[in-house]
């Protein structure tokens, strides 16, 4: 497929996510270096959309669609690895043991890199965002404290709008008209994944696009691409893309 030039849409100031762990994605060159395996990452993580309503589809091998240029030596089930960056304190640079409550407590989120290099400190570095991960803990109402896979969910930082970098808000205000969100009694929070862009937010933990722009688009366009987590015989987390998925792919 001949290859385009894409202009991303610059980031708006004023997200509603105020945590000091934001990931901001880096720039594309502008000579164009590396724009052919930017192109086939992004055409790859366009194509993966989850999609729970098509499960009988059956899993989908996909991971033979990556450029596995600096990736490690295997996709599948890779131990999943918080970058090394200052922010995230004594998480960074340590793989993730789902035990581990102190260091990944719930309702906690960091940037992982998938398929990633086996160097935490390089792939902390500015890289193509379309192989950033946002690794959310969840909140304890929702499960994120038992010592479990099922207590993480990891979302693209690509938002399948038009492909700024949404983030995670662990702590927003219960709007009663908020459309995908039920409030309950003694419920004044609740989290969400938001696009500071042009306001798509995506509904913890599935990912469905509730409200903003992404919302209105037709499944399965209407959800955050997500890694498939699994915790090993040691409780490392595990991060895979054998999902089952449907191919949709576009430009």
């Amino acid at each position: 497929m001949p290859k385009r030039e894409e202009a991303k849409p610059a980031k708006k100031e004023g997200s509603a996510d105020t945590h000091p762990q934001e990931f901001v994605p880096h720039a594309v060159p502008a000579d164009g270096s590396n724009s052919s395996k930017k192109t086939t990452r992004r055409r790859f993580v366009k194509a993966i959309l989850t999609v729970a309503a098509l499960a009988t589809l059956g899993g989908y091998v996909l991971s033979r669609y990556i450029s596995t240029q600096g990736a490690g030596p295997s996709l599948d089930r890779q131990v999943v690895m918080v970058d090394d960056s200052n922010v995230y304190g004594t998480a960074a640079g340590r793989k993730v043991n789902v035990g581990d409550l102190a260091t990944f407590p719930p309702n906690s989120h960091w940037v992982i890199t998938y398929p990633s290099s086996g160097d935490s400190k390089a792939d902390a570095q500015p890289v193509d965002t379309f192989r950033k991960f946002e690794l959310i803990r969840l909140p304890v109402e929702l499960g994120g404290d038992k010592p479990a896979a099922s207590s993480f969910v990891a979302f693209s930082k690509v938002c399948v709008h038009l492909e700024c970098s949404p983030n995670y808000n662990p702590i927003q205000n219960v709007n009663p008209t908020e459309n995908g969100y039920e409030s309950g009694p003694g419920y004044t929070t609740h989290q969400n994944f938001e696009c500071p862009c042009h306001g798509t937010t995506y509904r913890i933990p599935d990912g469905l696009a509730v409200d903003g722009p992404a919302s209105r688009q037709p499944p399965p366009t209407n959800a955050v691409p997500m890694l498939t987590v699994s915790a090993d015989d040691q409780g490392y987390l595990r991060g895979s893309l054998k999902i089952q998925t449907v191919m949709f792919m576009w430009a």
